[in-house]
């Protein structure tokens, strides 16, 4: 799964990070988190993406990194057939 963490979130990139996760900053990813109220740049992050599809847009506003880790596991889950 390719992770795509919003600059203005370094702390919680380096959280995943440390839990094993990796972020990407290319342009095909699967997952995008980042405050969407705050964070202007979610269509940029969007129309950068190769894929256009399936994307999975996690609002990092209010949750712990226990709470997104949740959404990114139930999100590989349910990948796996």
């Amino acid at each position: 799964m390719n992770i795509f963490v919003s600059d203005t979130l370094q702390n919680l990139k380096n959280e995943l990070e440390e839990r094993g996760y990796s972020t990407y900053n290319n342009n095909n990813y699967d997952v995008i988190i980042c405050d969407l109220k705050g964070d202007m740049l979610i269509d940029k992050y969007l129309n950068n993406n190769k894929r256009n599809t399936d994307i999975l847009i996690i609002d990092s506003a209010g949750k712990t990194i226990e709470e997104i880790e949740n959404i990114l596991n139930i999100r590989i889950n349910d990948c796996i057939i």
